[in-house]
């Protein structure tokens, strides 16, 4: 039996960040490393996991189920080594999604000091599947998010500005008519699809297109850092929070906060209903 499971984890960087090249940079490996232990993995397998068609990479009916198990199976494996408290029953595992570490920190800032605390970030793709299998305890995570799901009973934590991000040198070409700018360039959007009533990525983009606002056409990342990270290197735009950290790499951006991105998304934290009676209290203090 196989236990390595740094093919594995190869393969879900490869379909999180759509790419051989991005998954190589995000475990300091060469392509060709990646490259090959996913073709090993696949001939292990005996099933074919991606389609390789015209610089385009999609997952085949094998790979969607093998990735969505991937996930979990390492999203377990990293518990074990994140979260290894001698009492348990102490533990509080905050989760949360990328762009809203401060909201988890002003959370865990009011808690009980009983509790010991453990944070981590989540994809938004397999979050609340795991926060409903109990993996972890809370997510902070936008309403919208929720929206529908019964097994999740969420606490209002604050509303959310969103700013715009461009390219400096291109809104420089365009001397300075953003408008003009976004109607011809590309937006980068989070895949965030919900699995309650609206979509998340739907309902950004329709705040967004308020006011006149346009875009030439969307192109799915997995994260606000991605996003960022192309907009600075490639052009085009995205849309993330006001309080997300970019990193200091990216030196060629315009930021620009629209008055109708302002107060416009509800943050909230979210639990296992079945948790409501203890958990649900605890929360529940922290907005009094």
């Amino acid at each position: 039996m196989n236990y390595n499971l740094m093919p594995v984890k190869y393969f879900v960087d490869v379909v999180q960040t759509h790419g051989f090249i991005s998954a190589a940079r995000r475990n300091f490996v060469s392509e060709t490393a990646v490259s090959s232990a996913i073709k090993k993995l696949e001939n292990n397998l005996g099933h074919k996991l991606l389609n390789r068609t015209s610089g385009e990479l999609s997952l085949t009916p094998t790979g969607e189920v093998f990735y969505e198990r991937a996930v979990e199976i390492l999203n377990s494996y990293n518990e074990i080594w994140h979260n290894p408290e001698e009492h348990p029953e102490k533990l509080l595992r905050i989760h949360f999604l990328q762009g809203l570490e401060n909201e988890a920190a002003g959370l865990a800032s009011k808690l009980p000091n009983n509790y010991e605390i453990c944070f981590d970030e989540e994809n938004f793709d397999t979050s609340i599947s795991r926060l409903v299998k109990n993996n972890y305890d809370i997510l902070i995570g936008f309403q919208l998010g929720f929206t529908g799901n019964n097994k999740i009973m969420t606490f209002p934590l604050n509303t959310v500005d969103f700013d715009l991000i461009f390219n400096a040198e291109q809104v420089k070409q365009y001397h300075n008519n953003l408008k003009a700018l976004a109607q011809n360039s590309r937006i980068y959007m989070q895949d965030w699809k919900s699995t309650g009533i609206l979509d998340i990525q739907t309902a950004m983009l329709k705040s967004y297109s308020q006011n006149g606002w346009l875009y030439r056409d969307v192109a799915e990342v997995n994260s606000f850092s991605a996003a960022y990270l192309n907009v600075n290197f490639k052009g085009g735009m995205t849309m993330v929070p006001s309080t997300f950290n970019s990193t200091h790499i990216c030196e060629n951006i315009y930021k620009f906060s629209p008055d109708h991105l302002k107060n416009k998304f509800h943050v909230v934290a979210g639990i296992n209903s079945d948790k409501q009676r203890d958990l649900g209290k605890i929360i529940s203090r922290t907005q009094l």
